[in-house]
């Protein structure tokens, strides 16, 4: 009998080691955490949206509910699963999903779609990568058109429209330059197709928002800028999601604001100033084809302790004057805490489409690569004058 295989852990005494430094280190960003907070909420009136007029944020409940009944939504999303390797090809399958729905959850309409993708690893096994996930981007591209296709077969005569994507409208936020073909594809015909279909439907009164849930970067801090050098300093240590964490779930801030809302149907929902997209991504190839877009982070409901943080970021046609840009940002942010159900951290026509798409990635990965190896043993074996035996160690050697 063949003796287990023994697994090395780590002992006892090295996890208390770890545990009592672990402590004492989160002890130490406790007290920082909430040194840095005081600094942050001093801000509050320069990031939100409204300032500390604190009575425009407040909403009825019956307005949002009346949303959740009357507004059509849509999800979209993409996936991709992780590539397999054939000889001098990777493989990945791909899909891209829509959920449209009249209120949030009723009578949802599905449209989905999927594709192989494959792309030849020359030099460099990222540039594939890039190119199946290409792929991925112009299947979501058709899904969308769908997607707006189908609202206006089903609702043309409805009132508000909103499409929510699983992630930016800028996506990906930058993409490689060093291929110079895959990045042509990129911009003359993904972002250019992408952005035309997002121009389109706002013509046809359908608002398409990002809703970004991993937040990452700068981009708000750094617009904000302050007199005080010390303060300054403090701020640009810190990325957008702890900023403005720090500000929403801020007790100085809070406490008067839920007594501000203490009534049942009254609820609060915070909302950051927008800003222009930074020129650092590819934001400005949209521009260039006639779209605005600009972002800003919310707090969907002050009320419910599951919601996070979200950045969502909004199109226009031209460049909105700054009362436009705050009313529609402020009516859009309604629509996102609306969508977003109790319970719930993100809106819920973007988890129809994230599960209705989403292949799970490690069984993705084993089937693709079991069937690869099978439809090429069939292949080899039909097409070619290999013996069996040569078949499968060709087989074996080729795909990882």
């Amino acid at each position: 009998m063949a003796s287990r295989k023994k697994k090395v852990t780590l002992g006892a005494a090295h996890w208390v080691k770890i545990l009592r430094l672990l402590r004492d280190q989160i002890d130490d960003l406790a007290v920082n955490i909430d040194n840095i907070s005081k600094v942050v909420v001093k801000f509050a009136d320069k990031a939100l949206l409204f300032g500390s007029e604190w009575n425009k944020y407040k909403v009825n409940t019956e307005e949002l509910k009346d949303a959740q009944k009357d507004t059509v939504f849509a999800g979209v999303d993409s996936s991709i699963t992780p590539p397999v390797r054939l000889g001098s090809y990777l493989i990945s399958a791909v899909s891209a999903a829509a959920i449209v729905t009249k209120g949030v959850t009723e009578n949802p309409v599905k449209i989905l779609d999927s594709d192989i993708a494959q792309a030849p690893e020359v030099a460099n096994a990222e540039d594939a990568y890039y190119e199946l996930k290409m792929k991925m981007f112009k299947l979501e591209v058709e899904i969308i058109r769908k997607c707006m296709s189908k609202i206006m077969e089903m609702y043309e005569d409805d009132g508000e429209k909103i499409v929510f994507m699983d992630g930016p409208l800028v996506d990906p936020p930058t993409f490689p330059h060093r291929n110079q073909k895959l990045r042509e594809s990129y911009e003359n015909e993904y972002i250019r197709e992408r952005a035309e279909i997002i121009l389109d439907g706002i013509k046809e009164n359908i608002l398409t928002l990002g809703i970004v849930k991993k937040i990452e970067g700068n981009s708000l801090v750094s617009n904000l800028c302050s007199e005080s050098r010390a303060e300054y300093d403090v701020l640009q240590k810190l990325n957008d999601y702890t900023f403005t964490t720090l500000i929403f779930k801020s007790q100085y801030i809070l406490s008067f604001l839920r007594e501000l809302a203490k009534n049942e149907n009254e609820e609060i929902i915070l909302a950051t100033k927008p800003y222009e997209l930074s020129y650092n991504t590819d934001y400005p190839v949209y521009k260039k084809y006639g779209l605005y877009i600009y972002s800003f982070y919310v707090l969907p409901r002050l009320k419910d302790p599951k919601k996070r943080v979200l950045r969502v970021e909004i199109p226009f046609d031209h460049e909105p004057s700054d009362t436009e840009l705050k009313t529609r940002v402020w009516k859009s942010v309604k629509y996102v805490a609306a969508a977003t159900l109790p319970g719930h951290s993100v809106p819920t026509p973007v988890v129809l489409a994230h599960k209705a798409c989403t292949i799970p990635r490690s069984a993705a990965r084993k089937v693709v690569k079991e069937a690869i190896s099978r439809f090429l043993t069939a292949s080899l074996s039909r097409r070619t004058s290999l013996e069996a035996r040569g078949v499968i160690d060709l087989a074996k050697g080729l795909i990882e």
